[in-house]
């Protein structure tokens, strides 16, 4: 077992200073009040490398001095991509490719496309975690409009007549895609107008809905920007701590508050289109989206026999294990984890090694295969997350 020192993200979008779980999970001796702590990385990718924190070598060199620590189905390092998120702003609206798509696009644009991997994630909640996410029903998407009358100026009449609850689904979908394209690929001039006459009308409301109360929010941070209309059409919800959403290929989502443990398949390639300062792909983003139509996707977690609460999305990178004060065994796996303390400590209990490790709130720990423990003394605010990818 080793302690790993992990990389920390600025982005813009980051809370400020102490305010955000990445900050106070940092290991920092100083953190700046005015800083944006956006992300805590815990893994090999090239853009944040962990390392090994008593050698101060990276730890995909360590895993090429011990190559044993890894699982026989492992062998070119992690799979997987760790980190924590502390969200102030609101990220871009964006999706990921599969992997067909993330090889032609890092071939034609490795600056913006980083990585040839696909790009699954699953996010789970460790405060209120607020989010847009998928695409609502039908019902909703066609009321939204129906309230916000100016975007119908630019969908045009007969886009609007297409799309229909009483269609089936693929007719929806393909109406869908219309109507999403012709709204996020408009004149820069005409966006502006139709959303200041929506931010005009809306201002003007003494009861004003969720959605108009975002929509202001959202103008706030990015004015004028197309992304401030992303809330008609995705599904905006929270996430309570301890819940996730998973997020597959060419889903359209955008974080907005809070923080969140997030576990990823080893890639940073993000389609972006809107509410970002960043690199745009708007076609690529409209042509490839799913456009499937339901309600919040909440992702449902497994309770197994040891306590352990089992996030098991369905992708062969990694899975995610919560494990708070009843748990008492650190279980042996065929396989390479990272995990991170969130809350309180605990003590390991070596008993093959005749040792005690006390691991505290910040603690990063790379576990190598067939690692196992004793977990006892646990405070009872003990909460960690372990990630690894199954055989």
């Amino acid at each position: 077992m080793q302690r790993l020192e992990c990389t920390i993200q600025k982005y813009k979008w980051g809370k400020k200073g102490l305010n955000g779980l990445v900050a106070q999970l940092s290991g920092l001796i100083k953190v700046e009040e005015e800083e944006s702590y956006a992300e805590l990385w815990m893994g090999t990718h090239k853009n944040g490398p962990s390392k090994i924190k008593n050698e101060g070598i990276l730890l995909s060199e360590y895993f090429e001095k011990n190559p044993k620590v890894l699982g026989e189905h492992e062998k070119k390092g992690l799979n997987f991509l760790f980190k924590v998120l502390s969200v102030g702003s609101s990220l871009s609206v964006q999706s990921h490719p599969t992997k067909e798509q993330a090889i032609y696009l890092h071939s034609k644009d490795p600056k913006n496309y980083p990585d040839d991997n696909h790009k699954p994630e699953l996010a789970i909640a460790l405060t209120e975690f607020e989010l847009l996410c998928g695409f609502r029903k039908p019902e909703e998407i066609l009321s939204n409009i129906k309230l916000n009358k100016e975007i119908e100026e630019i969908i045009g009449e007969e886009e609007m007549k297409k799309f229909s609850i009483k269609n089936d689904e693929e007719e929806n979908k393909n109406s869908l895609k219309i109507i999403f394209t012709k709204i996020w690929t408009a004149p820069e001039e005409k966006i502006k107008f139709v959303l200041n006459k929506i931010l005009e009308r809306i201002s003007k409301k003494e009861e004003k809905t969720n959605i108009d109360n975002l929509i202001i929010r959202l103008n706030n941070q990015f004015p004028e920007d197309i992304g401030i209309l992303a809330p008609l059409f995705l599904n905006y919800f929270t996430l309570k701590p301890g819940e996730a959403t998973f997020l597959g290929p060419n889903e359209p989502h955008a974080y907005l508050f809070g923080d969140c443990v997030e576990c990823m398949a080893l890639s940073d390639n993000t389609i972006r289109a809107g509410l970002t300062p960043k690199f745009k792909d708007v076609q690529t983003l409209c042509e490839n989206l799913t456009y499937k139509m339901s309600g919040p996707p909440i992702f449902e977690p497994k309770k197994l026999e040891n306590g352990i609460v089992e996030y098991a999305p369905p992708v062969e990178e990694f899975v995610v294990h919560k494990l708070d004060q009843n748990i008492s065994i650190l279980q042996s796996i065929q396989a390479a984890s990272i995990m991170i303390i969130i809350s309180g400590k605990a003590l390991l209990i070596l008993e093959k090694e005749n040792l005690k490790e006390e691991i505290v709130k910040g603690d990063i720990l790379f576990i190598p295969q067939l690692f196992e423990a004793k977990i006892e003394e646990k405070s009872e605010d003990f909460l960690a997350f372990r990630t690894f990818t199954p055989i």
